[in-house]
């Protein structure tokens, strides 16, 4: 796991990330990965990367490095920009991602899902209806199905992949999932409509914001582009590639502006982050209106007034708001004040204080693994400076 953070202001951008690589089934922790990159040298833009170290078996750090050295004399008005170029690069990088990686990718990611998600249950309903009709075990299958295309429906789609991506997905890997509906589903004789629903879910996995779970990276845009006095940053979530085109959505952006002129963005493992910027845990708050509640309810049930179950919630939400208006104003408020005031130099021991905070609370923790901790790499990028380093894996630089 990861905790990286983005402490900005007016005069720049300090970036933060630990070192910690969990291998081996998440068992072998290491405290050696590089997770801050410099995007390229003269460029006031950084890229920070968590969850897998990896995009389809290729380190990010060498799709970075491979990228810097295409950009040449490139350059962009906006972060924006700079993040889309690399986006498509990525997509289109057929050294990297070659077409046979592509399909084998491909084959892995729906060979998981199926089943985890679909032969999984199936088998469980098949040994409830032992040696059954296969018409039942269809409909069996068919219920399965039905109900997890509903699922996805609830997925948000992704903009820029519709349905006639869906579609060019399922031509293209055609034969991919022939093979794998007669390797897996060999106790069910599959009809014409089992198989247009299974490929429904495959057209739902490359089309809708959904990313596998073991294979899930993602990726930080933060800096400037050559018009943008103040800085900004993009959050994506990074899939895979398939037919030449990349999976990815857009998580989160922000950016200075004079109105908004600081802001403490964490990534990945930001519990303790949350908590140091709102003054108090964050499975606490989500508790305390049921605590309140109960406790009224119960000091109440002694008395002929009880509350009713509407004047129960007036009371949660009335409480909810009383608590949110004291965190701003005792907590974010006078945070945020302070973080628009620092220099860029501060901005960067906050920034590294922030996330050995987090690796401290979870080498303390009796019940969480230690997966934040190593060196912290720390990098400012301001206007007319570029990207400088603070502290890398070499030691202080600065």
């Amino acid at each position: 796991m990861t905790c990286e953070v983005a402490v900005m202001n007016k005069y720049g951008v300090a970036l933060a990330a630990d070192s910690a690589l969990t291998l081996g089934g998440r068992d072998k922790i290491y405290h050696h990965a590089k997770k801050l990159f410099d995007l390229k040298p003269g460029i006031s833009v950084g890229v920070m990367v968590y969850g897998s170290a990896e995009i389809m078996g290729m380190p990010w750090e060498i799709v970075i490095k491979q990228y810097a050295l295409t950009i040449g004399e490139k350059r962009f008005d906006r972060l924006e920009q700079y993040a889309e170029d690399f986006l498509h690069f990525t997509e289109s990088a057929g050294s990297l991602f070659p077409e046979t990686t592509q399909r084998e990718w491909f084959k892995d990611t729906v060979s998981h899902y199926w089943e985890s998600e679909i032969i999984q249950p199936l088998t469980c309903k098949l040994k409830r209806l032992g040696r059954s009709a296969t018409q039942k075990k269809n409909s069996a299958l068919a219920h399965i199905l039905t109900k997890e295309n509903k699922a996805w429906e609830r997925h948000p789609r992704l903009h820029r992949l519709d349905d006639s991506h869906g579609e060019r997905i399922l031509a293209e890997y055609g034969s991919v999932l022939e093979k794998l509906e007669g390797h897996l589903f060999t106790h069910v004789a599959l009809t014409q409509e089992l198989r247009h629903k299974l490929r429904l879910t495959v057209k739902h996995m490359y089309t809708r914001e959904w990313f596998a779970p073991n294979s899930q990276s993602g990726i930080v845009f933060a800096g400037m582009g050559e018009t943008e006095p103040f800085p900004a940053i993009l959050q994506y979530n990074i899939g895979s590639v398939a037919a030449a085109t990349l999976h990815y959505s857009l998580e989160n952006a922000a950016s200075i502006s004079r109105e908004d002129s600081a802001i403490v963005v964490p990534f990945a493992q930001s519990d303790m982050i949350d908590m140091f910027y709102r003054g108090i845990d964050e499975n606490l708050e989500d508790k305390l209106e049921g605590i309140v509640a109960h406790a009224l309810t119960t000091e109440l049930g002694k008395t002929p007034n009880k509350l009713t179950q509407s004047q129960v919630e007036c009371v949660k939400k009335r409480f909810s708001k009383t608590l949110n208006d004291e965190i701003d104003k005792k907590y974010e408020g006078p945070l945020i004040e302070s973080v628009d005031a620092l220099p860029k130099h501060d901005l960067a021991k906050m920034a590294e204080a922030l996330v050995n905070l987090t690796a401290l609370k979870r080498r303390m923790s009796v019940n969480q693994r230690e997966t934040v901790g190593g060196q912290v790499d720390v990098a400012i990028l301001a206007k007319g400076e570029g990207f400088v380093w603070v502290k890398s894996g070499s030691g202080v630089n600065r």
